[in-house]
């Protein structure tokens, strides 16, 4: 018997489980096919490694060692579903803006290593919430969402959609100190590659290169300056571009 695999397959189990409910949550959906799919390449993957933890010889699965690991997998999944479902936060931080009770509570925690003061934390989500509900339209869409605590969602979409420049959201951090973390620098990068996507620069340049260059180079100066409305139209913004772009072409 290898313990080590036994404990190491029990370990995949439990995050198949816990990152099953957290996808699903993102999606609002249990059975989005890349969830089940990934879910099952994980679960596939710790039967092996209990199974063959179980079995005495190499490569030999005995129908005892199956049922068995087939048991574990099952009972410690559906107890991490069970865990992760009953532990689901709860509605915290209401505030009333533009008459919706909207609970701030995820994205106050959500934006803790960005903006380190609690109450910075607070002014920005207000003003995020603000700005999306002082739009008819917007408030109509979103109403339910914000109201049931699915903040997290909203900020998603409106990140995504072609209103987002629109709403200038980023006047929200104009008076809070924001820092650089590594979760920043990723959204950046993710961002810029969307942008550029379908644009030609791929055929030129490659764009981990190009997002590394400028990501390297924004951090050298404070964040709320690189957020600023007239920074991309700067002349270090420009110079900046120039450089990354020079730096990454494909030769």
């Amino acid at each position: 018997m290898n313990v080590f695999k036994i404990v190491i397959g029990i370990i995949i189990t439990i995050a198949a489980g816990s990152e099953y409910v957290s996808a699903s949550r993102q999606l609002g959906t249990l059975i989005a096919p890349g969830i089940l799919i990934g879910t099952i390449v994980l679960l596939l993957f710790s039967f092996w490694l209990i199974t063959s933890g179980f079995s005495t010889r190499k490569y030999h699965l005995s129908p005892k060692n199956i049922i068995t690991s087939s048991i574990i997998i099952l009972v410690t999944f559906a107890i991490t579903i069970l865990f992760n479902i009953a532990s689901k936060p709860t509605p915290s931080h209401f505030a009333i803006i533009n008459g919706i009770k909207v609970p701030l509570g995820k994205c106050i925690n959500g934006n803790v290593k960005v903006i380190p003061d609690l109450k910075e934390r607070e002014v920005y989500c207000e003003c995020f919430v603000e700005k999306i509900t002082n739009e008819p339209d917007l408030k109509l869409k979103f109403q339910s969402k914000l109201e049931n605590d699915r903040i997290d969602e909203v900020f998603k979409e409106i990140q995504t959609s072609s209103t987002y420049l629109e709403l200038r959201i980023e006047d929200c951090l104009a008076s809070i100190k924001i820092e650089w973390t590594d979760e920043v620098v990723k959204g950046m990068k993710q961002s810029i590659k969307k942008e550029l996507y379908g644009s030609g620069f791929e055929t030129t340049n490659n764009f981990d290169t190009y997002c590394d260059c400028l990501t390297d180079e924004y951090r050298k100066y404070p964040l709320n300056n690189i957020m600023a409305d007239d920074f991309y139209e700067s002349q270090l913004a420009i110079e900046i571009d120039e450089k990354c772009t020079k730096a990454s072409l494909k030769y």
